[in-house]
């Protein structure tokens, strides 16, 4: 009976609100919470239609007043699902819930999006803007979730590995990192050692003697490898992922 009800407020609560659509499946911006002035949720509409457009995935931005005592997991599926958010079969889309009565956003991706917004990446995501929120400026949190989103759902769809791209750059910084701290600790060390232009003061007097030399490739082996993209075949796996804090 409280689902049934909360379904009704909620429905209401969000058809109320509508300034910009007629129709609840086309809208992009649900501000309940009414964080945002009129021209910010025109320009904030109008960038997330953009972007859902060039990547197939519906992104949308909702602030509530109140949770009416539902949790913000609970609750942010319950929004998704209740409008039918999102593209296709699969209900292709990012959510992003902000609710203003126990200060917590949560971020909702499902479908292809949901793989191409992993929980990880929507942790990321989260601390691109949790600052913003926490301090008033809703607008740029809303215009820099937009953004992230499209990033990582193009680069999913284009097959860029942003996990592996990452943890390489990680692993570079580190072993250029601990290669010079060895590289200054040697050089430390050779402080007594002085510059010699000739060898011989290595070599002992007689102990070996050259007499021709050759070098003689045998063969040559190379080894190829093609690394296959997850979204190459054309095929898109269906998950959702939910996360967020406060702020």
């Amino acid at each position: 009976m409280k689902r049934k009800i909360l379904s009704v407020f909620l429905l209401v609560a969000i058809c109320l609100s509508l300034t910009i659509s007629a129709s609840c499946a086309e809208n992009f911006v649900y501000d309940q919470a009414d964080l945002l002035s009129d021209w910010e949720e025109a320009e904030l509409t109008a960038k997330l239609a953009e972007l859902s457009q060039a990547n197939n995935a519906q992104i949308v931005v909702a602030t509530v007043a109140s949770t009416e005592g539902e949790g913000a997991d609970s609750y942010v599926e319950f929004f998704y699902d209740s409008l039918s958010l999102g593209y296709g079969d699969n209900r292709d889309g990012v959510l992003l819930l902000v609710c203003m009565d126990i200060r917590e956003y949560r971020i909702l991706s499902n479908g292809y999006a949901g793989t191409a917004i992993s929980p990880g990446v929507i942790d990321d995501i989260g601390d691109t803007i949790v600052s913003d929120l926490s301090d008033g400026d809703y607008y740029a949190a809303f215009d820099e979730f937009a953004y992230q989103c499209s990033y990582y759902l193009d680069g999913y769809r284009n097959g860029f590995p942003f996990n592996f791209f990452r943890s390489l750059v990680i692993s570079v910084v580190i072993g250029a990192v601990v290669a010079l701290i060895v590289v200054l600790i040697l050089k430390a060390q050779l402080k007594s050692v002085r510059k010699q232009d000739r060898a011989n003061v290595y070599i002992k007097r007689d102990s070996m003697r050259i007499t021709t030399h050759h070098d003689i490739f045998l063969y040559r082996n190379v080894t190829r490898r093609k690394i296959e993209s997850s979204s190459s075949s054309g095929s898109r796996s269906s998950s959702r992922s939910v996360g967020g804090g406060k702020f």
